[in-house]
C-alpha cells in the first residue's frame, strides 16, 4: 500500500509552487466509516496547526476533546467552529500526537505564523457546496479537495487529480459532484486546485475509520503538514 508515496509527495510540492494562501476542504459524512476520512484530516490538521499557533498543552487538548470544547482559533470566519467534530472515534493521530509534535521540532517564528495564518482548513462535512461562499471571502491561491473515492485502487491507495481529470473521479456519498462544486467556484475566479482521494473500504454506518483508511490517512496527515510548514 502507498507505494506511489513520494510521487504523492513531488505532486504536492509542484502544486503548491508560488502559494500565496492555502484552504484545504475536507469533504464527507463522518458517521459512515471512510466517508469520513476529509472531516478526519481537516481535524488533525487543525489541532496541529492550534497547538503551533498557541502553544497549548497536549494534555489541556486532550481535556477540551473529552469536554466538547475545542474551538478553533480563526475567530475571524464562524464557519470554522466545526472544524473539530468532537464525536468521531478517530482522535488523535496514531500513538498520540505529541510525539509526532516533538518530532516535527519546529521552528516557531514570524514567517512560520504568517505561513499557518494564511492556511484555511474546512470541514466541508457532506454539503460542502455550503462553504463555496466562504471559500470565495477568504479568496485563497490554492485550494485542495480531499475526499472518500471509488477508484477500483486497494482500500487506503491515495490517488491526486488536477482539477480537468475531477469528472473521472466516483465521489462517495455527495449531493453535488466534484466537477460541478469546481466550476462553480471558478465562475468568477480561475483557482488552483487540486484533489485527492483515498479509496474507501467500508462505507457503512460507523464512527471510526477502516485501519488501511486511517493509515493513510494519518500518513497523508503528516505530509500535509509538512508542506504547509514549508511553504
Amino acid at each position: 500500500m502507498l507505494n506511489n508515496f513520494d510521487k504523492i509527495s513531488s505532486d504536492i510540492d509542484l502544486f503548491l509552487e508560488n502559494c500565496d494562501s492555502l484552504l484545504i476542504l475536507g469533504i464527507g459524512n463522518d458517521i459512515r466509516g471512510d466517508d469520513g476520512l476529509g472531516p478526519y484530516i481537516i481535524n488533525q490538521l487543525s489541532i496541529l496547526k492550534d497547538y503551533i499557533l498557541n502553544n497549548v498543552n497536549l494534555n489541556d487538548i486532550n481535556q477540551k476533546i473529552n469536554k466538547n470544547e475545542l474551538e478553533t482559533q480563526d475567530n475571524e470566519f464562524e464557519f470554522f467552529d466545526n472544524v473539530i467534530d468532537i464525536n468521531t472515534g478517530n482522535t488523535p493521530l496514531v500513538e498520540g500526537l505529541d510525539s509526532y509534535i516533538n518530532e516535527l521540532n519546529v521552528d516557531v517564528n514570524e514567517s512560520l505564523i504568517e505561513r499557518l495564518n494564511k492556511t484555511f482548513l474546512i470541514n466541508g462535512g457532506s454539503v460542502p457546496e455550503n462553504f463555496t461562499g466562504l471559500i470565495k471571502k477568504i479568496d485563497p491561491s490554492h485550494i485542495i479537495l480531499i475526499d472518500a473515492s471509488l477508484m477500483k485502487m486497494q482500500a487506503g491507495e491515495i490517488n491526486i487529480v488536477n482539477k480537468d481529470n475531477i469528472a473521472d473521479i466516483s465521489i462517495s456519498t455527495h449531493s453535488m459532484s466534484l466537477a460541478y462544486l469546481i466550476k462553480y467556484l471558478q465562475l468568477e475566479k480561475e483557482y488552483n486546485i487540486l484533489f485527492i482521494g483515498i479509496e474507501p473500504e467500508i462505507m457503512d454506518l460507523s464512527f471510526e475509520l477502516s485501519d488501511n483508511v486511517k493509515e493513510s490517512s494519518d500518513m497523508l496527515v503528516k505530509l500535509l503538514f509538512e508542506k504547509i510548514l514549508a511553504i
